[in-house]
């Protein structure tokens, strides 16, 4: 349940935005990236999202359908538009991207839309900050997590941390904490971290997360791998595999769908963080996120070649 939108790509790599001549049509958006990703390694997911009655809507919900991602849940909004993102890629390390999301149609979601979603019949639901920003997407999120609560489906908090779309950090760690205490799993940047809880410690953070019902909180590191807390053990680093970075937007959400199928395959927290290492590093050698997911197929070939570790378990 989350943002959707179209992704504009610089085609042009290495240059600022104002060298820029072309881009690359895609679609993106936190959730909607994880639909993508974890249809392509073989569970099957619904999206929970809003698009409006735009040509950009169309395009959206097209690929989801090719993808076999299930859309029907999905409302269109005449009077809202779907969101568009705009990115330009400089590797090593800067990828500047500008969001529209002015009345955008996936923060019109509400309790309704929520209600008539298949929450209760899923084994796990995607929840992620952005949605708790606005009202009516704000109450419909928390309530989404609640009927998981009841239902026993596992709720996954993905920070998702945009500072452009709250009016402080503040207000974006008042919400998200009170989510969290009714979702069991939690994933994020350090970033994101220090401002769902306003502390710079990454330890005292996760602690101050901790409570209610959240039984593990993954601390996602980028080129460092993650770490995972959980309440009851000291933390667990889970080493990252060394490749080429061409473009790291989206590699969380790519990581995510990895850790989400390895966690309902029932694997330790360990090896799904691995596996999400991996997913992760294959789409950050990529132009762009959900376009570029890889299959279940293309995961174990490339743990495979690396020679890593748990590599044999996934054959």
């Amino acid at each position: 349940m989350g943002r959707s939108c179209i992704d504009l790509y610089a085609h042009e790599i290495g240059v600022p935005i104002t060298a820029v001549r072309s881009f690359d049509a895609y679609v993106g958006g936190c959730a909607t990236n994880v639909s993508v990703g974890t249809r392509r390694l073989g569970l099957r997911s619904a999206l929970l999202t809003g698009v409006g009655t735009d040509q950009v809507g169309d395009f959206v919900l097209s690929f989801l359908d090719a993808e076999r991602v299930e859309t029907k849940f999905i409302p269109r909004f005449p009077d809202r538009r779907t969101s568009a993102v705009i990115l330009t890629i400089i590797p090593p390390d800067k990828f500047p991207l500008t969001f529209y999301r002015d009345n955008c149609a996936d923060i019109g979601l509400s309790i309704d839309h929520v209600r008539r979603a298949p929450i209760a019949d899923s084994r796990l639901v995607f929840l992620t900050g952005t949605g708790l920003s606005v009202e009516p997407s704000r109450t419909a999120t928390m309530l989404a997590a609640e009927i998981a609560s009841g239902a026993g489906t596992t709720a996954l908090l993905d920070l998702d941390y945009r500072p452009t779309v709250w009016p402080s950090a503040e207000a974006f760690g008042v919400h998200v904490r009170a989510l969290a205490k009714i979702c069991r799993l939690s994933v994020g940047t350090e970033e994101e971290l220090q401002a769902a809880t306003g502390e710079t410690d990454v330890e005292r953070a996760v602690s101050r997360l901790f409570g209610g019902q959240l039984e593990m909180f993954v601390l996602k590191k980028g080129g460092e791998g993650c770490t995972i807390f959980t309440r009851d053990s000291a933390p667990s680093h889970v080493p990252p595999f060394r490749i080429e970075v061409l473009n790291v937007l989206g590699a969380g959400d790519a990581f995510a769908s990895g850790f989400i199928y390895g966690y309902l395959q029932g694997w330790s927290p360990e090896r799904a963080g691995r596996f999400g290492n991996a997913v992760g590093a294959i789409v950050v050698t990529r132009h762009g996120c959900a376009n570029f997911m890889p299959t279940l197929g293309e995961v174990r070939e490339f743990m495979a070649g690396h020679q890593e570790p748990m590599a044999a378990d996934l054959a």
